[in-house]
């Protein structure tokens, strides 16, 4: 499975989200992470969002805040 994990500098959540990615048994080849703030387009979009987990296939996307539980459900989807 390969996921964009949508991110920003600085953000305390998406650090505890991203361990959560390896908790979850996801290695750094299947993650692709993006900073919004590189685009005007993402930082409207995801802004106040992040950290957000898109799965590249289905681009079904999982919002935080999730736990371990919540994100080895959306990985099973």
């Amino acid at each position: 499975m390969q996921l964009i994990f949508y991110t920003g500098p600085h953000c305390r959540l998406c650090h505890d989200a991203e361990q959560l990615l390896y908790q979850a048994g996801l290695s750094a080849t299947q993650i692709e992470k993006v900073d919004i703030t590189t685009s005007l387009e993402l930082k409207k979009k995801y802004g106040f969002s992040i950290p957000v987990v898109q799965n590249k296939q289905t681009l079904t996307e999982l919002f935080w805040p999730f736990d371990l539980e919540g994100l080895i459900s959306f990985l099973e989807d």
